[in-house]
Order: structure tokens, then sequence, then C-alpha cells
């Protein structure tokens, strides 16, 4: 990471999962106490849809980069989704937190959306705007790969 999120313990991410009303998945959970988000390097930040440009932190006093703030507002497409990452350009990335799919990360591009009948509907939240990009959020990290800058 270029730039990580403030130190945190165990006890501000239980805190955080009781505000929330689910455990994190371990995985995700880990990273949190490990990393605590922040902006990923330029060798880490080429992800399956394009650019990631943040990982969202607990207790970070930035609210741009705080989870808290991120899960605020504007409401999830489904309770059972949890705002974690963003392009900067309108593309969000979440970790499934409840129910069948615990785990996966599927991403919200809110910049382009699709046209009706080019992407089938998700149908625990009925979008066309979003994509399943990982079964795990371990294995979504695995997928992240340096910069590519055009004509190099």
């Amino acid at each position: 990471m270029e730039r990580r999120g403030p130190v945190i313990d165990e006890s501000t991410v239980t805190a955080f999962e009781h505000s929330i009303g689910h455990r994190l998945p371990d995985d995700y959970r880990r990273f949190l106490l490990e990393v605590n988000g922040g902006d990923p390097a330029d060798s880490n930040r080429r992800a399956p849809f394009g650019l990631l440009n943040r990982f969202f932190s607990l207790a970070d006093p930035d609210d741009d980069m705080s989870l808290e703030t991120a899960n605020s507002f504007p409401e999830p497409p489904s309770p059972e989704l949890l705002c974690i990452g963003a392009d900067g350009t309108g593309t969000a990335v979440f970790v499934v937190i409840a129910g069948g799919r615990r785990g996966q990360v599927w991403t919200l591009d809110t910049e382009n959306p699709r046209p009706v009948g080019s992407n089938p509907r998700v149908l625990w939240h009925d979008r066309r705007d979003m994509e399943k990009v990982a079964d795990s959020f371990a294995e979504f990290v695995r997928q992240l790969g340096p910069l590519q800058l055009a004509g190099v």
C-alpha cells in the first residue's frame, strides 16, 4: 500500500461489525487488522474492472477514506453489501457480508450504466450495473496487478 489506514485493533473491528449487524468475512477482516485499507501502490492498482484507487479504512479521520462514511450514504444496492473501495470515477467495490454469496466481491459502475438487455439482472438485488469480480476478498486481492501505461 502506498498509504495505509490508521492502525486499529480487534475492538475497532468488532465495534464496526456490531454497528452493521454482521461479522465481516474472515479474509477481509484480517486485511483490516493488518493493513486497514488505504491507497494501493502502482504495483497493485490494476483490477478486473479497471483501476483501484482506494480501499476504505476503519476509523479514518479523512471522510474520503472512511469505511464508515462510505457506507453511510448512498445506500448500497442491497443490505448484504459493504462498500470497501472505489476507483475514484464511479466504480464502487463491495464485499458481500451476509447470505449465500457471503465473501464474494462485486463492483457497481455508476458512471457507465449498462443498456437494458446488455447484462442480465442479478436476481438478489435486481440491478444490471453490478458484476461479480471474485469469489472472495483474498481472490480479489490476488487479481490486483501493476499499472500498464499506454505505449510502454
